[in-house]
């Protein structure tokens, strides 16, 4: 699942209205750019973008999931002042009520629906402390989602330094969205190269 600045990273790139295919045509212009980017927010769009597949590594699912406190909290942000005389907690994009929601709309259940996904609803927040209020729902959320599932790898991906630096288990992984890119594409790169040995192999 995705912390909230990871959206909001993703928004501010590409700016409103948010469309998938403004998403997917930045993503092929950084298809070749080194990870971690020097520009975070490109490491959010891609580890959006990799999600968008449904797919983790060759046959293996990854289904993203969200939560109502962050569906609410993106579209809060994305419609709050983004004057720089603010404090950076105070601070968002700027964009209208119609830009926000659509961006709830569109990028956050559109990447849940097309890894078909889901969401946890509304929750208490859980590690907090450590964790703030608002970070304890991520946190939370990260820990309800795939239905409480205790099989599947859980990954919470932010860029929220003190949220990755907490004293936390660790499952769900916290980890930022250059690691996850760099993660996944590993995982594919390894199952290509795998399929293309097998494929070589002569006819017996």
């Amino acid at each position: 699942m995705f912390d909230v600045n990871i959206y909001l990273n993703v928004a501010e790139l590409i700016g409103p209205p948010f469309t998938w295919q403004k998403l997917q045509a930045s993503a092929a212009t950084l298809a070749s750019e080194p990870v971690p980017h020097e520009d975070p927010r490109c490491d959010s769009l891609r580890a959006i973008a990799a999600c968008s597949t449904g797919r983790f590594a060759g046959k293996h699912p990854l289904h993203v999931w969200t939560g109502a406190h962050i569906d609410a909290l993106v579209r809060f942000k994305a419609q709050q002042p983004c004057d720089p005389a603010l404090y950076p907690e105070d601070r968002g994009l700027g964009w209208s009520a119609d830009d926000a929601q659509t961006l709830v709309d569109e990028l956050v259940w559109g990447v849940v629906r097309r890894s078909t996904g889901g969401s946890v609803g509304d929750i208490f927040p859980d590690g907090n402390p450590p964790l703030s209020h608002e970070d304890g729902v991520v946190y939370g959320t990260a820990k309800q989602s795939a239905d409480g599932d205790v099989v599947c790898e859980r990954y919470c991906v932010t860029h929220d330094r003190d949220f990755l630096s907490a004293d936390l288990p660790s499952y769900p992984r916290r980890l930022t969205a250059a690691t996850f890119v760099a993660l996944v594409r590993a995982a594919r790169a390894k199952i290509a190269t795998q399929a293309y040995l097998q494929n070589r192999q002569p006819p017996r």
